[in-house]
């Protein structure tokens, strides 16, 4: 969501199909770089390669790769004291973490000419 706050006016001028696919972390054919940072982050590489139809950038990301695996680990919640004579008490309530722990899957997103032509998950 961060990355949709940070550049609301770009995300809320993309097609409904766009926002979707970008609040789902998913990389469909026709996105934008643009588009893609926003829904998946910065890849762990970038190569280029000769594909059928020319030129391909490849985007991968790894598993494990990002800070947003470790975002709520080992976090935990509790409330706990007297408020107005009146004891509040309960028990940690566990967030734990996002996903596997590992972060994303791993995944390669393919570009040509500007735009994904396919996206895959490994």
């Amino acid at each position: 969501m961060s990355r949709i706050d940070s550049n609301r006016t770009a995300y809320e001028s993309w097609p409904l199909e766009v926002q979707q696919a970008v609040l789902n972390g998913r990389a469909d054919k026709g996105m934008t770089p643009e588009m893609v940072r926003m829904a998946l982050g910065e890849p762990t590489k970038i190569e280029t390669r000769d594909g059928k139809n020319g030129e391909e950038e490849v985007w991968i990301y790894e598993k494990g790769g990002g800070a947003a695996s470790s975002l709520l680990n080992n976090t935990s919640v509790s409330t706990g004291g007297n408020i107005g004579g009146v004891g509040v008490y309960g028990s940690p309530v566990q967030l734990g973490s996002v996903g596997s722990g590992n972060g994303p899957e791993e995944q390669d997103v393919v570009f040509q000419n500007g735009a994904v032509v396919r996206s895959s998950k490994l």
